[in-house]
């Protein structure tokens, strides 16, 4: 028989052929890559005069980074510019808050977010093969959460056509907009956790908090972590915050494992601008790898909406390098 190995020789072998303490030698760090690969912006508006024609030549002095965005004039404007955007940065796809006023002019990249509409005339887009989510749905600014009964019908449409709902999450608009006209907003209500009972009565419904839930890290980490179906986009947060601000959030959702939940969007309203400072935002972050980067800007969204692989592919061979 043989003898049997002590508790403390044991201990002592572990520390001798495994210390944990012993200072480890690390890899020299590699240089973060520039993506220049496909994207998908998961969080475009198009508008009218009737629908944000207020905005049209409003220029936006951003307080919290000390830049100002010049605002187009028109509709027209807003479009032309914005599509030159998706040229420059090779921005494949864009799910598009009323894209159905852009669809007819580049069918092959716009898709179609229905909102401000009723589930009635949603369902006959959908019937035109023109409606690809639900979105921007954004009852903040009505002093109102996901849980209201007025929105049940919105979440009950996507679930039963299968299509994903993006949904607001966020204390704006813009820095201190409830004193400059939308007094219905208050911070109480841009907590991710009021969708938790949407997500539990509708277990196939497909959602994405839009502004990435900042700045309720904590909570949105507990989110993903008990809602696999839950993803979110980073649009808004990626050009209006200091980059440093953003970065630290980008980090902590990657730190905790949700790297494969994050997607890239603008939420570029009139200033087209803000697309590329969005971008170099996410490719400006050292602690990502090339390959986290492309699942924010392609991989994590085309999984989300569901492409295929021969979509994929199409894009992907066809990528800048």
């Amino acid at each position: 028989m043989k003898p049997s190995l002590s508790l403390p020789v044991l201990w002592l072998l572990f520390l001798t052929v495994c210390n944990p303490w012993k200072k480890q030698e690390s890899l020299p760090e590699q240089p973060s890559q520039i993506y220049t690969g496909p994207i998908i912006d998961m969080h475009i508006h198009a508008y009218n005069h009737d629908i944000g024609g207020e905005m049209f030549g409003m220029d936006f002095p951003n307080p919290l980074t000390g830049k100002t965005y010049k605002g187009v004039k028109s509709p027209e404007e807003q479009m032309t510019e914005t599509f030159k955007k998706f040229d420059q940065h090779n921005i494949v796809l864009a799910l598009t808050s009323d894209g159905q006023l852009w669809y007819d002019n580049d069918p092959e990249r716009v898709l179609i977010s229905g909102r401000n509409m009723t589930t009635e005339e949603l369902r006959g887009l959908h019937e035109q093969d023109k409606l690809h989510a639900i979105g921007e749905m954004a009852p903040f600014y009505e002093g109102l959460t996901a849980e209201n009964d007025s929105l049940k019908s919105y979440f009950d449409l996507a679930e039963e056509l299968g299509i994903p709902v993006g949904f607001h999450i966020f204390p704006g608009g813009a820095p201190g907009g409830i004193y400059m006209g939308d007094d219905k907003m208050r911070v109480k209500n841009a907590n991710p956790k009021q969708l938790e009972e949407v997500l539990v009565n509708h277990p196939k419904l497909r959602v994405y908090v839009m502004h990435g839930g900042l700045p309720y890290l904590e909570d949105m980490k507990a989110m993903l972590y008990a809602h696999p179906q839950l993803y979110l986009d980073i649009g808004v947060v990626n050009w209006g915050l200091p980059k440093e601000e953003f970065h630290s959030f980008l980090k902590g959702l990657f730190d905790a494992g949700f790297g494969n939940k994050i997607m890239y969007g603008t939420d570029q309203m009139v200033w087209p601008e803000t697309i590329g400072v969005g971008i170099d935002a996410i490719n400006s972050a050292e602690f990502l790898t090339h390959e986290q980067k492309e699942d924010i800007f392609f991989n994590n969204a085309a999984e989300f909406l569901g492409l295929s692989e021969e979509h994929i592919q199409k894009h992907k061979t066809n990528q800048k390098r």
